[in-house]
């Protein structure tokens, strides 16, 4: 293959005008920067700039031949959009050169309006597909900066087929999580991960359980099993190229001028001396020594080439910079809560007619959920080993037919990340779906919807699209959704705004095992067997339920599917049940159990309770019925967890200080 390229874009953080100064200096060819607002480092207020230093640096930037990415890159509410076209409109003026965005509300603002700034899809979009890049670009976006869990041979793919361009973290801090599918700060402190307000609880000190007893596993390692290294790709300057990589991004918007002034200067050497002679090329070791001395945790080059193994982490902790907290326990309910609603409703009355749907991954649980009285079936996707789950052919159609003849509603599910071969197999799905006249399917990304918008069948969109407000429902209505289900990171009130604003249905989960983060890392696989879940592993997870216990003593289960991600869910599981009139009372059309990891009796006992109560509080809206003591503890004691109520009682769209929530921390734990 020829040598292409003869010009890469070396992209520096800046979050102060000292560091501005100090990238462009040290030969940045772009830089990306924040506003006060709309953006994913919001912990300092002494970071970030004013709009009359974002004109300011624009200015300064142009003068020297160097671009200007701002980022509006977070989750934004319903409030929040009022004041975002002003804000966007402001940037066109000052001639910033592109928006990095996350939220398709905003990309869907900037196309109504008619905005002609370039936008850049975020890494918190986690675009790990060409279906995925190839949607975006139908929307208006100009670069994807490329989910950081896929190789560079996936991002080579991305570019070249879609002839776009790509963007790939080079540098810097990474986080564990599938980027935009960590909820974990969000449901814990009401500080979302996803709005720029993480508490890492993946810097917390683990040890590695047997998720039913805690107890701890064998001679397993325990510490800092989620923290991991440092990016650096600084050996690696040719396969990035070779890979059509059009910009390398230095990650660091809170690091300050003494430290990224170096990085930027030494990758621009490395950059510069490769193309002027890439026959001759070899990287300086005494420059690889600079960034190593200088280095905050120590390195490695993660998913660039290889599935991870346990060397991506620093199990020591021992150069972490900061800890933002120290592990927490769930605010979980007691029968004291059950007669204190904290759900206000602006009116007594109900709105609509609810269904109930419930998710699971047997056709034993598709039964039980039928005869207790289940509306709508989920079919799950991503499936258990230990559990021995699948969905052959004709266990889906078994499904279908069990659900059509009891005159209720059915869907098939997809995986939350979809490569080039879950796309495949879903392409299997989708058609398997048409063949059984399934009434819809669930779809996680973009790229399943890519798929699912080529098959006659109805769309609907899972939590992890993280909707907070009516302009990203606008834009999947556009991409042909047909109902959304809310971020379970919303709270009861953005939740009651969402569905009362909403021009197409809104679906929302009220009860379940939810996961806190997604990896493409398999724990189980780099502590027991040493490998990962790609090379040699003799699957650890088919025989135990492996658990992570943080310092606080919370257990959070590791569920492991077929594709071997982990999905660490959260030390207790939602439950809405004593507050159900709350959200009877909203424009919510589908109230959803999560019960895929559930045992079948368990599916049944949660379903049957939930349709008792909603024909209860249906059939007499006038008058309110406070759950029996005994039907919440019998509940509780049927359930594998305690039980909250996530995210509902936060309000992640609330601007608190760190420190306030550090306290809250402090005092909860």
């Amino acid at each position: 293959m020829k040598l292409s390229q003869t010009k890469v874009e070396l992209l520096a953080p800046a979050g102060k005008w000292d560091v501005l100064e100090a990238v462009v200096g040290a030969g940045a060819d772009a830089v990306y920067l924040a506003g006060k607002r709309y953006n994913m480092r919001s912990h300092r207020s002494d970071f970030n700039f004013t709009n009359g230093q974002l004109a300011q640096a624009v200015e300064y930037a142009h003068q020297r031949n160097v671009k200007i990415y701002v980022t509006v890159n977070n989750l934004i509410s319903n409030n929040e959009m009022n004041e975002l076209y002003d804000y966007l409109k402001y940037l066109q003026d000052i001639d910033v050169d592109a928006v990095i965005v996350h939220d398709l509300g905003v990309v869907n603002l900037v196309n109504e309006m008619k905005l002609t700034i370039p936008m850049h899809a975020s890494t918190m979009m986690n675009v790990h597909s060409v279906e995925m890049a190839t949607e975006l670009k139908y929307l208006g976006i100009s670069r994807i900066i490329t989910s950081r869990d896929i190789t560079l041979s996936q991002v080579k793919e991305i570019g070249e087929k879609c002839d776009i361009e790509t963007e790939y973290f080079i540098h810097g801090d990474m986080c564990v999580s599938q980027s935009g599918q960590c909820h974990s700060s969000g449901v814990i402190f009401g500080k979302s991960a996803n709005r720029g307000e993480c508490m890492k609880p993946c810097r917390w000190k683990y040890s590695i359980v047997e998720s039913k007893t805690g107890e701890e596993i064998g001679d397993l390692p325990n510490g800092y099993l989620l923290a991991m290294k440092d990016m650096c790709m600084f050996q690696h300057i040719p396969e990035l190229i070779q890979a059509g990589v059009s910009s390398f991004k230095i990650e660091g918007r809170m690091r300050h001028e003494d430290f990224l002034k170096p990085v930027v200067g030494l990758y621009r050497k490395a950059i510069d001396d490769y193309l002027d002679s890439p026959f001759t090329y070899w990287h300086k070791i005494e420059d690889f020594e600079k960034l190593y001395k200088d280095r905050v945790r120590d390195f490695t080059t993660s998913m660039a080439f290889s599935h991870a193994t346990s060397n991506v982490f620093d199990y020591t902790g021992s150069r972490e910079p900061l800890f933002l907290s120290r592990g927490a326990v769930e605010k979980n309910l007691t029968p004291e809560d059950l007669n204190d609603n904290p759900f206000v409703t602006s009116n007594g009355n109900q709105k609509t007619r609810k269904s109930l749907a419930v998710k699971v991954s047997t056709i034993n649980a598709v039964k039980k959920s039928l005869s207790a009285g289940a509306d709508y079936i989920y079919l799950g996707a991503e499936v258990s080993p230990i559990r021995g789950e699948g969905w052959t052919k004709d266990l889906l159609h078994e499904a279908v037919s069990l659900v059509h003849d009891k005159g209720r509603k059915i869907a098939f599910g997809t995986p939350r990340i979809c490569t080039s071969r879950e796309l495949s197999e879903i392409e299997w799905l989708f058609e398997v779906a048409e063949e059984t006249g399934v009434d819809g399917v669930l779809v996680h990304n973009l790229g399943a919807l890519h798929c699912a918008r080529r098959f006659d069948l109805d769309i609907i969109t899972d939590f992890s699209f993280n909707v907070l407000n009516t302009g990203a429902i606008k834009m999947l209505e556009k991409l042909g959704v047909k109902r959304i289900t809310s971020s379970f990171e919303s709270s009861y009130n953005d939740l009651y705004k969402l569905a009362d604003e909403s021009s197409i249905p809104v679906e929302c989960i009220v009860h379940g095992s939810l996961p806190s983060m997604l990896l493409e890392h398999c724990l189980p696989a780099m502590l027991v067997t040493k490998t990962n879940a790609k090379s040699s592993c003799r699957l650890p997870c088919r025989y135990i339920n492996y658990a992570l216990k943080d310092e606080k003593g919370e257990i959070r289960s590791i569920e492991v599917d077929q594709y071997c991600r982990n999905h660490i869910m959260f030390a207790s599981d939602l439950s809405v049940l004593p507050y159900l009139n709350s959200f009877l009372m909203t424009d919510i059309e589908v109230l959803r159990i999560e019960a895929q990891y559930y045992d079948d009796d368990l599916v049944e006992a949660v379903v049957s309770q939930y349709r008792k109560r909603m024909d209860l509080l249906m059939e007499n809206p006038e008058v309110f019925y406070p759950l029996p003591e005994s039907e919440w503890n019998s509940l509780v004691e049927k359930g594998p967890r305690p039980l909250s109520l996530c995210a509902y009682s936060q309000d992640v769209t609330r601007s608190r200080s760190t420190l306030e929530v550090m306290k809250t921390a402090t005092q909860v734990s």
